[in-house]
């Protein structure tokens, strides 16, 4: 088991909406990957209009132990977000939490991963269309 000195968190870092049906996908990944990834604390947490913002989560997470944080921005583009804000992000977590390591993921859209699964799904879709 892993030791809580080196317990590992994922941050599924959104944009989020006022309209709270929004966050359901992200709270489904949440619990998928934790049940997929047992003794990782993951949490979904939003960019904006929706809580818990990475701030929280974030703090939840070092508050139980969490030393390394990995944060895959849920973005399928790199836009003004991911150039400008994340950054800031970045830098404001580092200051606030200085012991832990936090390692960012390039935009989850951009993975080559992604794509292959997107269009699988795709072709399904359009096959089953017929």
């Amino acid at each position: 088991m892993t030791s809580q000195a080196s317990r590992k968190g994922v941050i599924l870092f959104a944009h989020g909406s006022r309209d709270p049906r929004w966050k359901e996908p992200f709270e489904k990944l949440e619990s998928r990957l934790s049940r997929h990834s047992p003794g990782v604390m993951v949490r979904a947490a939003y960019l904006q209009d929706s809580v818990p913002d990475i701030y929280q989560a974030a703090s939840e997470m070092t508050d139980n132990g969490v030393s390394q944080i990995t944060v895959i921005p849920m973005f399928l583009a790199v836009g003004a977000h991911s150039a400008n804000d994340f950054p800031k992000i970045e830098t404001r977590l580092k200051e606030a939490h200085p012991t832990v390591h936090f390692k960012w993921t390039s935009v989850l859209g951009e993975w080559d991963e992604t794509q292959e699964a997107l269009v699988s799904l795709m072709a399904e879709k359009i096959s089953a269309a017929d």
